[in-house]
């Protein structure tokens, strides 16, 4: 599957170089908003664990609250 893939990319990038700048044009600009993705998420979740209090290291004197789940839209702090 792969080799006739490779070819078949091989034939549309010798028949039309334009073709080929296309797809790479296409793959690189995937790649970064998949990083943009993944740093947002990650920037988002520290955000979160920030908020609730649960960034903090076994260092810190503060302690986070453990959290207990009773549904999906109740969370009771204990």
């Amino acid at each position: 599957m792969i080799l006739v893939s490779e070819v078949c990319l091989g034939i549309c990038a010798w028949h039309s170089p334009r073709f080929l700048r296309r797809i790479a044009a296409h793959l690189l600009t995937r790649a970064d908003v998949m990083d943009i993705c993944r740093q947002e998420n990650e920037r988002r979740m520290k955000a979160w664990l920030s908020e609730f209090g649960l960034d903090s290291g076994p260092s810190d004197a503060k302690q986070p609250a453990a959290l207990s789940r009773f549904s999906r839209d109740e969370v009771k702090v204990s």
